[in-house]
């Protein structure tokens, strides 16, 4: 198509040296007659020659159109063969685009395989991991659930005792009337029961919390002071009762710790070991830190 385009130019010379020899050639003859115009409209008058010079200007109008039409078509045919080429050009760059595309995606499905591969064992240790766990967390259930178990029935037994207790005492004995003047505010009563508490006058502060008790002014904590009082006079049946009180009535008290601890004395005291070591147990799992957990022994 290149050497086409070159070519067109020197066959188009040719062409119209032709023509030229022609028509000097045909002018060259003298005409016989001057009659008529070769350029009009419509000539006429004219001669042999002159008839032949003017069909012969028209093929050579006719040639030149054809010509000028070949030259274009020429042009256009080597615009569109450096168009396609460029297109050409283009197209391999995107063929390489492509290219440098696809191994990229070969270089990150092969991370994303390996990627894969550690999720996939990340997932099988944590299976392992986690069955593991449920066997160990089954166990401990058992474990907790047995021990529920034995503090229900340590408090069904500690029931029993508290009522046999209860039933030593006379029913019919109406209550002692109250020793203080229904002026003293409870917070005074409960403030001198605690201060005679500390100097361990055990017997004396007894009194003001079963004053406090029976007045309902924070029953629960002198429900537990008055067993700490009764464990001090080492009189233990009547300070688990006490304790027991206590707990019935709030169970998430500051003081809780020291209560079970000393529950669990007492029912060393009076030879129930079984009980004892319920509560030590119970002491250590619910309050793992105190330092009445520390103190208390490790047993079975």
């Amino acid at each position: 198509m290149k050497n086409f385009h070159i070519q067109a130019p020197y066959v188009f010379l040719r062409i119209w040296g032709f023509l030229f020899m022609t028509i000097f050639c045909l002018h060259a003859e003298p005409s016989a007659f001057d009659a008529g115009k070769l350029n009009s409209k419509s000539p006429y008058g004219l001669t042999e020659s002159e008839k032949y010079l003017l069909d012969l200007s028209k093929k050579i109008e006719t040639l030149s159109a054809e010509v000028a039409k070949l030259k274009t078509e020429v042009n256009k045919a080597a615009e569109k063969s450096e168009g396609a080429a460029s297109l050409l050009d283009g197209l391999s760059g995107k063929v390489a685009s492509i290219s440098q595309d696809a191994q990229a995606m070969d270089t990150n499905q092969s991370q994303q395989n390996t990627r894969i591969d550690e999720l996939e064992k990340y997932v099988k240790e944590s299976r392992e991991l986690e069955l593991a766990n449920q066997e160990t967390i089954k166990n401990v259930l058992t474990e907790l659930t047995a021990m529920v178990d034995a503090l229900s029935a340590n408090y069904a037994a500690l029931d029993k005792r508290v009522s046999a207790l209860e039933n030593k005492k006379t029913t019919t004995t109406t209550p002692p009337k109250s020793q203080f003047s229904a002026n003293t505010s409870s917070e005074e009563l409960s403030k001198e029961g605690e201060k005679l508490f500390a100097n361990k006058e055990y017997n004396n502060s007894k009194k003001y919390f079963v004053e406090l008790i029976a007045r309902n002014y924070k029953p629960a904590r002198n429900s537990y002071m008055l067993g700490e009082a009764e464990y001090f006079s080492e009189k233990w049946s009547e300070a688990i009762a006490n304790y027991k009180k206590s707990v019935k009535l709030y169970d998430k008290a500051d003081y809780m710790p020291r209560l079970l601890y000393h529950t669990a004395i007492s029912f060393d005291k009076i030879g129930d070991t079984a009980n004892a070591n319920q509560f030590y147990k119970l002491l250590k799992t619910d309050y793992p830190d105190s330092k009445e957990a520390k103190a208390s022994p490790n047993r079975n």
